[in-house]
């Protein structure tokens, strides 16, 4: 019998501060091409943050709402690995800011308010505010 041994994950050769293409991400890492957190069976590998909805990444990430959003944003919450995380610069341009670990997570209360106030989102919009560490 022959058996297959387990294939080792990508290996990551993102750059700080190299501009790529969800492509070149995509190609990286797998998952989705559009979503704020591709996911590929099950598992986060990457966040892709726009700074008109999150002035406060790569720090701070406001998930919004709807099944797919709320779905991704609690599957994130329960990382526990490090993943890449880009800033969007232009179209199709993201900027990698590094690898980075959820520090926290708040669906409610006064660390939720705090981090929804001042985004130009309202609370209603926001199903989890994520904290993201190096």
């Amino acid at each position: 019998m022959v058996t297959t041994p387990p294939r080792n994950p990508p290996t990551l050769s993102f750059e700080l501060g190299v501009t790529y293409t969800r492509d070149e991400i995509h190609a990286a890492v797998g998952g989705s091409k559009r979503s704020a957190i591709p996911t590929l069976n099950g598992t986060v590998v990457a966040v892709c943050i726009r700074t008109d909805l999150n002035a406060k990444a790569p720090r701070e990430f406001l998930c919004g709402v709807g099944p797919v959003r709320v779905k991704a944003g609690n599957l994130l919450a329960l990382t526990l690995g490090r993943v890449p995380v880009f800033i969007k610069t232009n179209v199709n341009q993201w900027d990698y800011k590094g690898l980075f670990r959820v520090a926290a997570s708040h669906r409610s209360g006064p660390r939720f308010d705090a981090m929804v106030a001042g985004s130009g989102r309202s609370v209603s919009s926001v199903s989890v505010a994520i904290e993201l560490t190096e």
